[in-house]
């Protein structure tokens, strides 16, 4: 997968995010907090990433948020879950 499939990923959880009013806001906080960490980490060339201990904690804590936002919005959002997996399992392919 290459980076413009992962934005346009994260542009459709974006989109299912904003006809879902009913999601609460520390949700939606945890999720821009997500998104921020990601474009981040993709910011980042290969060559500083292989060089920067401080890219793999970024990885590890944008799994971390990933798995809590999964497991908060499985019950009353199955569709966020769902491209919330598949962006996941996408970035796991990268090394992410």
């Amino acid at each position: 997968m290459n980076r413009e499939e992962l934005t346009a990923l994260l542009q459709k959880l974006h989109t299912e995010l904003a006809a879902r009013p009913q999601v609460d806001a520390s949700t939606r906080e945890a999720l821009q907090t997500l998104d921020a960490d990601i474009q981040r980490v993709l910011a980042q060339s290969s060559e500083q990433a292989a060089n920067d201990p401080q890219a793999s904690d970024d990885q590890g804590d944008i799994n971390v948020l990933a798995q809590t936002l999964e497991a908060k919005l499985e019950t009353d959002h199955p569709v966020l879950v769902g491209t919330l997996r598949d962006l996941m399992d996408r970035l796991g392919k990268m090394g992410i």
